[in-house]
């Protein structure tokens, strides 16, 4: 554990371009689906192909970006402070990140153009009175942390995911779509939620089977044996 720790803290924190590419080349080739579809095949998209590793003295796996101590992009949710601050993330007093070169370039050039007037903070901005857009400008108030951070406020039902497991709401969301009536348009509008949950179950399932696989590939390539049946157990 002080192993890990002392690695962690020995990375200098970077940003990573990786999940904004992925989740903007997700929305870009599915513009025509409703937005609870877009943002579900965009999450299956980034768990699909998102970089994983699992490394060395890790017991619990998983992480958010390409590298250690990386930092992911949600352009999705606003993009104005981004291109604000991009050339300051390394010279923050707190919160330093380094961002290379070609990172700043798909960001600013590539990335970012696409979400100007599609983000959260923009939808959030063009349905306020416009006293409370005033207000918000001089500083008078703000709900910038949520308007462009968005979802994750909430309380997972983990004893639901616990004890029935994935596989169970899948089935659950199918036979629900299964019910829904294609002559009524009030029942019609739960179509996309229901395809919606499928979609995310499967790539959170495809998603965790990506780490036993590279477990197992660790663990078969290692001369610990110790090692090797930790990787095994993670498997």
């Amino acid at each position: 554990m002080q192993e890990l720790r002392e690695r962690l803290l020995d990375t200098t924190p970077q940003i990573c371009v990786e999940r904004a590419r992925l989740v903007t080349n997700a929305y870009r080739a599915h513009q025509a689906d409703p937005p609870v579809l877009r943002r579900a095949k965009a999450l299956a998209h980034v768990l699909d192909s998102m970089t994983i590793f699992i490394d060395e003295g890790e017991f619990i796996v998983g992480n958010q970006a390409s590298s250690s101590r990386a930092a992911p992009i949600f352009p999705e949710y606003s993009t104005d402070w981004i291109e604000e601050e991009i050339d300051q993330f390394a010279h923050r007093p707190a919160d330093a990140f380094t961002i290379h070169p070609e990172v700043k370039d798909e960001l600013l050039n590539e990335i970012l153009p696409y979400w100007r007037g599609k983000t959260l903070y923009d939808r959030v901005l063009a349905t306020l009175p416009e006293v409370v857009r005033q207000a918000e400008d001089i500083g008078a108030i703000t709900g910038r942390g949520y308007t462009t951070c968005g979802d994750g406020h909430i309380i997972v039902d983990f004893p639901t995911i616990l004890h029935r497991g994935l596989e169970a709401v899948i089935e659950d969301a199918q036979e629900a779509l299964r019910s829904v009536s294609p002559y009524d348009a009030n029942e019609l509008e739960k179509r996309p939620f229901l395809q919606a949950v499928t979609i995310t179950c499967q790539a959170a399932i495809r998603f965790a089977a990506r780490y036993a696989e590279e477990a197992e590939r660790q663990a078969a390539g290692t001369a610990h044996s110790i090692r090797s049946a930790e990787l095994e157990h993670i498997a």
